[in-house]
């Protein structure tokens, strides 16, 4: 159907009417860690442990049933089943309770994790875990954000490894950009206050589209914002790209071309301060830093 959203092979189509039929009463619109395994649907805890390796309840989301509507009038909506998002020390994975049976639907790796990808637009949140054989989606309510924020910086750090060097000659996180009146902080790309950063580009103009790239320890960080016309938020995309599943890169057209995990990336650049700086960042790291002896 013309204008039809995209949907995972777990969601369902519907009426809009159907929904309330199907999502508990005063059911929480969002994801939370379990307080205990109680709080967990039967049959994830053992299916997850088994999946993902060793892991706390920390590292476990209830991402609790939603429905979005669309098309004519919204008289049609896709409506998403209890799902839990966990990660371990040997996989990210999300066990889905739908048909035919509740189970695991989709298991990333965190050695073959290319790219994390966490978007943000008004009410609205989306994660997206791209790997070598699979990706993993998860839409939710921006009302999450802090505690999809807290999953996904473990996430990062089982996928990023043991930290490597920072580059040499780049400025740091607490100069102040042009055109604003704050320094830029490690909170603008949503990593933690000690991770020892870079900088390889600087927002733009306030008021205008952001092209923020930094190098940490353990990652190449992107975050891509504009504002929209709707003034109640702002479209923000933070990709993250562990160092070490970098084998190759380049500059093209303005976008950094990246092979990471096996996974070709094709990442849009506005800014070109910051593609030139990517590509002087990618030719240091490549050469000097982050070769095993293995070619790209």
């Amino acid at each position: 159907m013309r204008g039809e959203p995209s949907m995972e092979e777990w969601e369902q189509t519907l009426s809009a009417d159907l929904p309330h039929h199907l999502i508990p009463a005063r059911q929480l619109r969002w994801m939370r860690p379990p307080p205990d395994v109680n709080w967990l649907p039967d049959g994830a805890q053992v299916a997850l442990a088994g999946g993902i390796g060793r892991h706390g309840l920390e590292e476990l989301l209830v991402v609790p049933p939603s429905a979005r509507t669309y098309g004519w009038q919204r008289q049609r909506c896709i409506f998403t089943p209890t799902c839990v998002l966990g990660v371990g020390e040997r996989a990210a994975a999300l066990w889905v309770r739908a048909l035919p049976v509740p189970g695991i639907r989709v298991l990333v790796p965190v050695s073959e994790i290319a790219a994390i990808t966490w978007q943000t637009n008004g009410q609205r949140g989306q994660l997206l875990i791209t790997g070598r054989t699979g990706r993993l989606p998860v839409r939710y309510d921006a009302a999450s954000d802090v505690s999809m924020g807290a999953w996904i910086r473990r996430l990062r750090r089982h996928a990023a490894g043991d930290p490597a060097p920072v580059p040499a000659g780049y400025p740091c996180t607490r100069d102040v950009a042009r055109g604003s009146r704050r320094p830029v902080e490690p909170a603008d790309l949503k990593l933690d206050s000690d991770d020892e950063v870079v900088m390889a580009g600087r927002p733009r103009r306030a008021g205008r589209g952001t092209c923020l790239l930094a190098v940490t320890s353990r990652e190449l960080v992107i975050l891509r914002s504009v504002r929209p016309a709707n003034p109640r938020g702002r479209l923000a995309d933070t990709l993250y790209v562990p160092r070490r599943a970098i084998t190759d890169g380049s500059i093209q057209s303005g976008s950094l071309l990246l092979r990471s995990a096996g996974v070709d990336l094709r990442i849009g650049l506005s800014s070109r301060k910051a593609a030139g700086a990517a590509s002087a960042w990618l030719e240091q790291v490549l050469n000097d830093h982050d070769r095993t002896g293995t070619s790209p």
